[in-house]
């Protein structure tokens, strides 16, 4: 860690958590103040002898209209373009959160201010480890029972063929094993068959003008985003992880639409009219109705380059990572065009058609493997530059007129609304859910990329790996190397003929360790409920056949083409992996049908709110926390009988003493036979206070 970060750590504590006032208009320039000028950029610098255009910054609804920058400072049209989008955005948000500004979610006894300004109560250490859905857990040990798997005293989460559970493993698109790849393209072709791929990306959908684009919630929220499409290909097929696509390796070719990675064996060709018609995606039907996915690729901008990601990993502050991609004019913080957001942007662009629209870019699976890879760089940034105890706590200062309310560290992180924004950088995601593989690398002593889909560029600079050309692209430049699936360049084209005999590695080394988690599971650590749990007739505990979904109701997509078989693999099998699933069966069926229903109450007094018309009285808390008795969804359980585990956690969660923990009420209300609470109704434990009216 760089030891000037840490010498001026106390002089720039100020400017990251110095709460923002509401209704001072010079919160801003205050801020700022409280940095040293050593210690600020010119632009900054300028800002606190010239304070007209941030005195100008009115807040809230009445006031004037504010103005944003006009992005003709952007370097290229590509960034300016980028930056105008960013833009609409940002202009869609705060509209909507003007429309929002009197809208109140407080329990019926609490009454106070929006809860989308202020943290969720909830201790850090505890967050993830008790979820009503697997999609809102943070570690190994929440997702075990969703995987049908049980704890042992080991720590790791053992299934039903006896083999542990590993962390996600993301490696790159091209690195997986042609048996890796057939099934990640089986998974992906399963969740679109059952409506859950279309899910997601109406999710994303829905989120185009929120804290999802245009500010410094982008990183936080997409990692999230991401985290809960992984979980889902694995609750399909556990030995898999989400891929991640580094373009940089395709940016290197002459033309990029001709890499192997736009190909039948990876994310498919598009005809003539950019509509993808073979692979494991062809023909698969997008929100808006269309038959295919479409691309037009390489009409506009660039894919990443190397220069960009150096520029985000030598990067030292955070507000240039975590970006005021939009700030207006009277912002201190100038707009950074190096920004992830801006260059992650361009792969939208020239990849083109759905990807292009942030409305509609989740209906292309390359969306899922780009941003796998965004958050790989986010990664490298937050262990190059901060601290462990740094990624976790310092967020961009909430600044009104840097970026929109929506992006503020303690904004809720829609829809995910039981986080907020700063929940994003936990160190739980890449401690207890996935970790990433290192990006493919060659040197001349070792001229291989362990890929048969990348080959060592040994004669353009320092060697690296390259994505290889399909049979017919272009070549030029990289004659005399294996720069072609098989086949030999020749002439500047991709030509059939024997390729040149690869380099042989020597024996590869064993495979990464699995470790234990960083919590262990400790049996029997509340002793009364533990035994209290072997005293019960195996007649009285209920088994939890429980049906999950990604949604209360999602549109399945019944007669949709399955191209799951649709690979037409070419060549000889790869060599390519030094990750291997072994440890859990090749041939395991799916685990997982996507049949939970996640309607549950989460606080014991839901059903006493509900019989005093707390549902139409106050809807802005019933309907996020007492879903099921409001009749918002329809629950697996018989509602009836308070005395049972209406969760499959339930057992698992009264052996970690949870039913003393943080997430208390919720066990109080869905648990009660685990935590041995029968004889105490809810009534007389929870809600012996009548809620105060707002």
């Amino acid at each position: 860690m760089n030891l000037w970060l840490f010498a001026f750590l106390p002089l720039i504590w100020p400017i990251l958590f110095t709460p923002v006032l509401p209704n001072d208009d010079n919160s801003d320039a205050q801020l700022l103040r409280n940095v040293p000028l050593q210690l600020r950029s010119s632009a900054e610098a300028q800002f606190d002898t010239t304070k007209s255009n941030a005195s100008s910054i009115q807040t809230g609804p009445k006031g004037p209209p504010q103005k944003w920058l006009d992005c003709s400072d952007a370097p290229d049209d590509w960034t300016r373009r980028t930056c105008l989008k960013l833009r609409q955005i940002d202009r869609k948000a705060r509209q909507a959160l003007t429309r929002r500004v009197k809208q109140t979610v407080s329990p019926p006894s609490m009454p106070g201010s929006p809860v989308w300004l202020k943290p969720i109560p909830v201790p850090v250490d505890h967050r993830g480890q008790v979820a009503s859905h697997p999609f809102e857990c943070m570690t190994l040990r929440c997702l075990c029972p969703f995987f049908n798997g049980k704890m042992r005293r080991d720590g790791l989460c053992h299934l039903a063929n006896g083999k542990p559970l590993p962390m996600a493993y993301r490696k790159e698109y091209r690195m997986l094993t042609d048996d890796e790849r057939r099934r990640f393209h089986a998974a992906m072709n399963e969740l679109k068959r059952q409506g859950i791929y279309r899910f997601f990306a109406t999710q994303h959908r829905r989120v185009a003008t929120g804290g999802a684009h245009s500010g410094p919630a982008f990183l936080p929220w997409h990692r999230e985003f991401v985290k809960r499409f992984e979980i889902a290909l694995r609750l399909i097929d556990p030995t898999l992880a989400m891929p991640y696509w580094d373009s940089v390796m395709d940016n290197y070719l002459p033309d990029p639409r001709d890499s192997i990675f736009f190909s039948p064996l990876f994310v498919g060709d598009t005809d003539p009219n950019g509509f993808v018609v073979n692979g494991p995606f062809a023909y698969w039907r997008t929100l808006e109705g269309r038959s295919t996915i479409l691309r037009d690729l390489g009409k506009d901008a660039q894919l990443f380059t190397e220069r960009q990601l150096a520029a985000v990993a030598a990067e030292r502050n955070i507000w240039n990572v975590l970006s005021y991609t939009v700030p207006f004019r009277g912002c201190p913080i100038p707009a950074n065009f190096d920004a992830l957001e801006y260059s992650h942007t361009n792969i939208h662009f020239w990849v083109g058609g759905d990807l292009a629209t942030p409305e509609l870019s989740a209906n292309d699976p390359i969306f899922y493997l780009h941003h796998s890879f965004v958050d790989l760089v986010f990664e490298i940034w937050r262990q190059m530059q901060q601290s462990r105890s740094e990624r976790e706590s310092i967020y961009t200062a909430n600044l009104k007129s840097c970026a929109n309310e929506f992006h503020f560290s303690n904004s809720l992180m829609a829809p995910f609304n039981t986080l907020t924004n700063i929940d994003g950088l936990s160190n739980a995601y890449t401690d207890q859910i996935y970790r990433y593989a290192l990006r493919p690398a060659c040197t001349r002593q070792r001229p291989t990329c362990d890929s048969r889909f990348l080959f060592c560029d040994l004669n353009h600079g320092v060697p690296h790996c390259v994505s290889k050309v399909k049979l017919g692209g272009n070549c030029r430049g990289f004659e005399g190397e294996d720069a072609c699936f098989n086949g030999k360049c020749l002439s500047g084209l991709c030509q059939p003929g024997q390729t040149p005999p690869p380099w042989r590695p020597p024996a590869p080394t064993a495979p990464p360790r699995l470790q234990p988690m960083s919590s262990p599971v400790v049996f029997g650590r509340r002793g009364a409920v533990a035994k209290r749990r072997q005293k019960l007739s195996k007649g009285r505990r209920r088994s939890f056949r429980g049906r999950i979904v990604a949604h209360a109701d999602p549109t399945r997509e019944n007669g949709e083409l399955d191209n799951s078989n649709n690979n037409n693999e070419l060549g000889t099998s790869s060599n390519s992996s030094s990750w291997s699933t072994n440890s859990v069966e090749q041939d395991m069926p799916p685990m997982f049908n996507f049949d939970i229903v996640n309607c549950f109450n989460r606080h014991p007094c839901c059903e006493h709110w509900a019989t005093l018309d707390e549902c139409n009285r106050n809807p802005n808390y019933m309907q996020r926390f007492c879903q099921s008795t409001c009749g918002l969804c329809e629950p697996a359980y018989n509602r009836t009988d308070e005395c049972q585990n209406r969760h499959l956690s339930c057992e698992q969660w009264a052996m970690d003493g949870e039913c003393e923990g943080s997430s208390r009420l919720f066990l109080e209300e869905n648990c009660r036979d685990s935590c041995a609470i029968c004889a105490v109704t809810k009534l007389d434990s929870s809600c012996s206070m009548l809620p105060t009216n707002r």
